[in-house]
């Protein structure tokens, strides 16, 4: 029957209204799923936190999962990427379990119990959850904006569900719906029967392309109905799309009559080809850490969290003598450099909880500001800063990964915070333009990102940024230093440079698992402690003492997050006293072209310009309020002299006048 003018057949597909009454509502609970036997779910970014609770939590007989796509999948690249990413999300999920939990979940799928299914088609913006007591008979079904996560059920998103239960027609409706999808448009993500042992998939594993007997039919999607919303996921799918379509486009074949036809030679010569992949391509490194279960994955291979003690041991003293070296080598204050480069330790370490901790600042209402998720190292060029932090990045993953400073941008920095998750992201010699142009919005957007997971970055930059602005410096951990090694002594360079090679290979990586289990167990659950830098200083102080069964180097105390905000204006302070030191005091302003007078308020502080009308002192990292904006201009700065002499900690005394004895 052909359509006719202003009537259409209704076939039960595409958009549906559902007529519902409102009887109640309450605050979400995970009892909600309690008392069934069997949950079928429709839904995507689906959490690890999530499917253990759903399978070991819940005494579900039966347990299938059904991923979506947020956005549209238009033809065979798409499909391909989409369920490569949720193929390894999901292998990831069970990787980063315990063991026995691990076996349990394997176990369920291979005795049919649990299945897991990935989408080729469609938008799924359908969240569904039914649910089946098969002895009483029982119903349930919840239907809303919440997809299946510990995040989105936790009460922190303004998310809504919906239930309907024991509604027999609101089950055949929705039971239609989800069988219709997982059967017409689903493929079952295929899992080993014993142990995951890589989270990562290549092309030919993916299900669509795994079934070399079928032809798989993909209609082409009206323009109208093209859409991509949302971040994490497109991300990841996009990124992985760049990187199939250059090496499969000779093989996939072109829609014809609305339709594109991948028939079993085109699966069999798609599964033929090997890409090789860029540096940028092969990037997946990430770190997820599930503190509930004690688990850790990095980059799809289980973390182990065990150590050996003689591997503690020898790590903590590898460390130890790497921070010795500085002694009597260094030119400046060797134990400030010290003391400072063990804060950047003790937050390098900490990092991957950092997340965690601005998550449970916001939503206990807390200083997320005491929470820096950006380090910026700064100083001389040959300071030692990219040896360290590639020491310690060594000393927690074996390896030193730098990301290349090209990739500094605001939408490159936006992407590794949700692909990372806790892994540490290092750039190193940014430069101040790069950092004034991306650097400075992310880290003072405190909103959190849309993921669980995000990592912490560290900022190597040389001495160029003479000034950090305020809302910068209370943002970030600052560590800036001038003790240096001297630039024309080369036969010391080499020799320092030969035991740092030394080191490295010699750590095994064993010193920072029992760090990660000892500060796991210190932060339980969900607790925001007090101070993190006491906690991470202090179990570190506490590791090596224990290791070298002596005291520990007196820069390896434990250190409070007071006492380091208290030194960050160290630096501005000694600029600030130089400017206004005596001899540079004149009675009045224009006695000389630069320098300062005060008032019994005010302290005004003048200088001539250059010729690109640059001023001698940048002003930039100076406290706002100590700074007059309405009296201040051009080459002009006043200040106000009660709150400069509290930030100085010392008065600023009148000119005293001298009376000639004859006068």
């Amino acid at each position: 029957m052909l359509e006719q003018a202003g009537f259409s057949l209704d076939d039960g597909t595409g958009l549906r209204v559902v007529g519902a009454c409102f009887l109640s509502e309450r605050r979400f609970d995970w009892d909600l799923f309690r008392g069934y036997d069997s949950i079928r779910v429709l839904t995507y970014s689906a959490s690890i936190p999530a499917i253990v609770k759903m399978l070991d939590d819940f005494d579900f007989a039966e347990f299938e999962c059904v991923f979506g796509c947020e956005g549209t999948l238009r033809d065979i690249k798409d499909i391909l990427a989409f369920q490569q990413v949720a193929v390894g999300d999901t292998r990831a999920a069970i990787m980063g379990l315990r063991d026995e939990r691990h076996a349990y979940i394997l176990g369920k799928v291979h005795d049919g119990q649990a299945r897991f299914r990935v989408l080729r088609k469609y938008i799924a913006h359908a969240k569904l959850y039914l649910m089946e007591n098969s002895t009483d008979g029982r119903t349930r079904i919840v239907i809303g904006s919440a997809n299946l996560s510990e995040r989105a059920f936790s009460g922190r998103q303004p998310e809504t569900l919906v239930t309907f239960d024991d509604d027999a027609e609101a089950w055949e409706h929705y039971t239609r719906m989800y069988d219709g999808i997982r059967d017409s448009a689903s493929d079952e993500i295929p899992l080993p029967p014993e142990r995951i042992v890589k989270a990562e998939i290549e092309i030919e594993e993916t299900p669509a392309i795994a079934n070399k007997t079928t032809t798989l039919v993909i209609d082409a999607t009206p323009a109208e109905e093209i859409e991509f919303s949302v971040p994490v996921q497109i991300e990841k799918f996009e990124k992985v799309k760049a990187a199939v379509l250059p090496h499969i486009a000779a093989a996939i074949p072109p829609f014809r009559g609305g339709k594109q036809r991948i028939t079993p030679e085109n699966k069999r010569e798609i599964s033929r080809l090997r890409m090789v992949k860029s540096a940028e391509e092969a990037d997946h490194r990430y770190l997820s850490i599930n503190r509930s279960e004690g688990t850790a994955v990095l980059s799809g291979d289980p973390f182990p969290l065990d150590w050996d003690e003689s591997k503690v041991r020898a790590d903590a003293d590898l460390l130890t003598d790497y921070f010795g070296n500085y002694e009597g080598a260094f030119e400046g204050d060797v134990a400030r450099l010290q003391r400072d480069y063990f804060i950047l330790w003790s937050w390098l370490y900490f990092s991957p909880f950092i997340c965690d901790m601005r998550s449970l600042a916001l939503i206990k209402d807390e200083d997320i500001i005491r929470y820096p998720s950006f380090a910026i190292v700064f100083g001389k060029s040959n300071c030692g800063k990219t040896s360290l932090i590639d020491t310690l990045m060594t000393s927690m993953f074996g390896k030193s990964t730098l990301v290349d400073k090209s990739g500094f941008t605001a939408s490159r920095l936006r992407a590794l915070q949700q692909g990372y998750k806790r892994y540490p992201v290092f750039f190193d010699d940014i430069g101040r333009t790069a950092f004034r142009n991306h650097g400075r919005d992310i880290i003072k957007d405190e909103l959190l990102p849309p993921v669980a997971e995000h990592p912490g970055f560290v900022l190597s930059m040389n001495d160029e940024p003479k000034a950090f602005p305020d809302e910068i410096v209370k943002r970030s951990l600052m560590i800036y230093t001038t003790t240096a090694l001297p630039p024309h002594n080369e036969a010391l360079r080499q020799r320092l440079q030969g035991r740092i090679q030394e080191i490295r290979r010699g750590i095994t990586g064993h010193l920072y698992r029992r760090y990660l289990t000892e500060v796991m167990a210190r932060l339980g659950d969900d607790r925001l402690p007090d101070d993190w830098l006491a906690l991470s200083s202090g179990a570190l102080s506490g590791i090596i003492t224990d290791a070298n069964g002596q005291h520990a180097p007196q820069w390896c105390q434990e250190m409070t997050w007071l006492s380091y905000a208290e030194k960050r204006y160290d630096r501005v302070k000694a600029r600030l006293n130089d400017l206004l030191r005596e001899s540079a005091r004149a009675k009045t302003e224009g006695d000389v072209p630069n320098g300062w007078a005060m008032d019994d308020e005010r302290v005004m502080v003048w200088e001539q310009r250059d010729a690109f009308g640059r001023r001698g002192f940048d002003w930039e990292d100076v406290p706002s309020t100590l700074i007059d904006e309405d009296a201040s201009s051009g080459g002009r700065t006043v200040l106000y002299r009660s709150s400069l002499e509290d930030f100085l900690g010392r008065g600023l005394r009148p000119k005293r006048r001298f009376r000639l004895p004859w006068g």
